[in-house]
């Protein structure tokens, strides 16, 4: 038995996108329903259909509270069915025949108690009434399709099997009953959300461009205007040799959705822009902007949405099994003789990529890229200075870092490297879980940015080789985790359980301190639950920081002064010498007016009690509710 259980809208009917991109199959089913209006389409999915209906599949419908509606909300869905209705009408668009038997129909919804099922009983009613002068069936069908992919969790598998059953339905070849299971047979429950990052980083390796290329062009003769997507199979030169600079963002920023739009796109033929590339003196084709658009390709054609990529926490196995629903496998449409693929088939086999060429050496490459960027993406500067100081130690170190978890290799690896991304990172973020990692989650963006300012930290300007700062950071990493056991979850995600840069940046600053300072080490562990619980309680003060320095980085000194300040004040008891240091700060009670923020501040507060203190000095430590446990530095 499967279980399609009703949820509950994420938004109200006026905020239903209605230009969101078709999938081909959907494009095709409006074509069949309209060419069936001129006596030119029959059913092509009978012997599917009487498979599934001599199924004994049974679907049970969790119930929830009793939906509501009120008038707005009704006029709001008028109006939008009306603007689909223009859409799909050939003659008097958008014109109702019989409005309120539209209007009747949605409100109805305070009759049923699961949205999923308001849905679906709306969608047959529209088969029952006249409610425009033309293109009712394709709008009903529009109707559906919208309403479940963008107000629910759940997505129609085969949108032509359900027009086919809407044919059949009208023509009184199925009941209701009938036409109802052939609907929930296709629904699935989206396993992620459609917002959900794509990690699609390890498709296309990484290299580090080698000092000759500074003088070297290669020749500009007989290069490609295009490419094709058989040219992206896994196998093929022209992807075997596509290779992305050490400075080129993560290709880890796009949505499922974005991912599934580009791909339509290109099946649809639309406008996709030109990849700009670049060919280095030993013929290997670097990408200089399109990365995540060739990517995405890429991840279609190979069917790897992160299967490769190990050590992240990706969801490949649903991404794919939602990207083969709503569009298709590439390796079934290239083999399949079915029909309805033909069309498909003809654009994979002929349509083609653009293709700009970046003339000249590597450092007009990388002058190319800043000036590519600033014009479209904003480039931060964190992004700029990695750029224009890639060979730079610190910016080596902290690529080979992030390598590590986005399935690349890096010549600038090793073992340290690897421990120092498996403290940074391991576990993998997970608020259920409880696995709250040191410098927060790897699908977060400018995730380098965040390495590379920590590795600047470590190396406070004493310009160290990679093996010494890689021995520094380790220390530190070492003496916050395995000497003093902080617990990363009171440090670094606050109320909403967001990580905090800010708090990252300024704590490891103050731990480099520690360290630097005996006798303020000593303070810490001799006060370290008055501080701790300073902290908590003034959570937001981190943050008035960060916005008086506008950036992140440019705030970790005064964070790490602050974090002084306040040991100081636990050791003498003189808080207001805290007010006096930092005047700007916000210290009068905590008050959340909203009744968000004071549930958002209970949940807080009651995570907080959960955590585990040390049995000797009673500051919080890493560990499961309810364990036992000492700080190694408490018991030296």
């Amino acid at each position: 038995m499967s279980a399609i259980m009703g949820v509950k809208f994420v938004g109200s009917i006026n905020n239903i996108v209605i230009n969101r991109t078709m999938t081909p199959d959907e494009r095709q089913a409006y074509k069949n329903l309209k060419d069936y209006d001129g006596g030119e389409y029959k059913v092509k999915s009978i012997e599917r259909i009487t498979e599934v209906l001599s199924k004994d599949n049974k679907y049970q419908i969790m119930q929830n509270s009793v939906l509501e509606t009120n008038q707005d909300e009704i006029d709001d869905f008028l109006n939008y069915a009306q603007l689909v209705n223009f859409r799909h009408a050939d003659f008097r668009p958008g014109l109702y025949v019989d409005k309120s038997a539209y209007e009747s129909s949605y409100a109805k919804k305070v009759y049923f108690s699961s949205e999923l099922e308001f849905i679906i009983e709306l969608f047959i009613s529209h088969h029952n009434i006249h409610g425009f002068a033309d293109g009712n069936k394709r709008t009903a069908l529009n109707v559906l399709i919208d309403l479940t992919n963008k107000l629910t969790k759940y997505y129609l598998k085969d949108i032509l099997l359900i027009q086919d059953a809407q044919i059949l339905y009208l023509e009184k070849r199925l009941t209701k009953q009938e036409f109802l299971k052939l609907i929930y047979n296709e629904v699935k429950v989206k396993l992620f959300i459609s917002t959900m990052k794509c990690n699609l980083e390890h498709l296309i390796p990484r290299r580090n461009i080698e000092a000759s290329d500074n003088n070297q062009i290669a020749l500009q003769s007989d290069r490609r205007s295009g490419f094709n997507l058989t040219d992206l199979e896994k196998g093929q030169f022209f992807y075997d040799q596509l290779r992305k600079p050490v400075f080129q963002r993560d290709t880890n920023q796009w949505t499922v959705e974005r991912l599934e739009k580009l791909i339509i796109t290109f099946l649809d033929d639309g406008l996709i822009p030109a990849i700009i590339l670049w060919e280095s003196s030993d013929g290997e084709i670097y990408v200089i902007d399109g990365s995540h658009r060739i990517s995405s390709l890429i991840a279609w054609v190979n069917s790897d949405y992160g299967k490769e990529n190990q050590l992240s926490d990706s969801n490949h196995n649903a991404i794919e099994e939602y990207i083969n629903d709503k569009i298709g496998s590439y390796n079934e449409i290239k083999a399949s003789k079915n029909e309805k693929y033909k069309q498909v088939k003809q654009i994979i086999a002929k349509r083609s990529i653009a293709v700009q060429w970046v003339t000249g050496n590597y450092e007009k490459v990388k002058e190319s890229f800043i000036r590519i960027n600033e014009q479209g993406v904003v480039i931060s500067e964190d992004e700029k200075e990695l750029i224009e100081n890639d060979s730079l130690d610190t910016s080596k170190l902290s690529r080979a870092i992030l390598s590590h978890g986005l399935g690349q290799t890096s010549r600038d690896q090793s073992e340290k490297s690897l421990e120092l991304f498996n403290r940074l990172f391991i576990p993998y973020f997970s608020f259920h879980l409880k696995n709250f990692p040191l410098a927060g989650s790897l699908n977060e963006d400018f995730v380098i940015s965040r390495i590379y300012n920590f590795v600047k930290i470590v190396d406070s300007g004493e310009k160290l080789g990679i093996k010494d700062l890689e021995e520094k950071a380790l220390n530190l990493l070492c003496f916050v985790q395995d000497e003093l056991n902080i617990n990363q979850q009171v440090y670094f995600y606050g109320a909403t359980q967001k990580f905090k840069t800010n708090s990252f940046y300024g704590f490891m600053r103050f731990m480099s301190l520690l360290i630097e300072n005996q006798d303020l080490l000593s303070q810490f562990v001799n006060n370290r639950r008055e501080f701790e619980d300073y902290l908590v309680e003034n959570e937001r003060h981190i943050q008035e920081i960060a916005r008086k320095k506008r950036q992140a980085k440019k705030a970790y000194d005064e964070v790490a002064d602050y974090y002084k300040a306040v040991l100081e004040a636990c050791s003498n008891e003189e808080f207001k010498n805290i007010q006096l240091r930092f005047p700007y700060l916000d210290f009068r009670e905590n008050k959340h007016v909203s009744t968000k923020g004071k549930n958002i501040l209970r949940k807080y507060e009651d995570n907080i009690s959960k955590i585990p203190r040390c049995v000797r000095c009673g500051g919080f430590i890493d560990g499961r509710e309810g364990e036992t446990k000492s700080h190694s530095i408490c018991t030296k």
